[in-house]
């Protein structure tokens, strides 16, 4: 493994290099995801749904997302339209509406969850178990110093 200085120059690359692995994430779940009739980020937040069943008014959806309402409002209304979301209003305070996921979109959830795993798992068996390791450390920690 070689030393790679923490400089400007360096950090550019890396900026970049992040950008890259963003870029292809996206496409693979482009990918994975149109034959269910999902764009990208409309399988984001069916994602988001199905991983976070009891915190989902719009409003947590975007924070989770980092979006705002006018942003994520819409794909929601497009969602229950297309019968991948539901919303349920709270029957205390019917001013609260939550989303939940519809049955189609509970089968579509777990085969995006399969399609997922089936492609990445051969990327990380190339790598060896320090590589491997090295790459984990380094993610976790810019995860952290990001989320500070």
């Amino acid at each position: 493994m070689r030393y790679v200085e923490n400089n400007k120059e360096n950090r550019r690359e890396f900026i970049e290099m992040l950008k890259t692995v963003s870029l292809y994430i996206n496409n693979v779940r482009e990918a994975l995801c149109a034959p269910y009739g999902l764009s990208s980020i409309q399988a984001v937040i069916v994602l988001d749904v199905y991983h976070n069943p009891n915190e989902c008014k719009v409003t947590d959806i975007c924070k989770r997302l980092n979006k705002s309402t006018n942003t994520i409002s819409p794909l929601i209304n497009r969602l229950v339209e297309k019968d991948f979301l539901k919303k349920v209003r709270d029957k205390a305070d019917g001013r609260v509406t939550y989303i939940e996921l519809s049955e189609k979109s509970k089968h579509i959830t777990e085969k995006i969850q399969l399609d997922v795993s089936d492609f990445a798992w051969p990327m990380f068996e190339t790598l060896l178990d320090d590589e491997f390791s090295v790459m984990y450390n380094a993610l976790e920690k810019l995860i952290k110093v990001t989320s500070e």
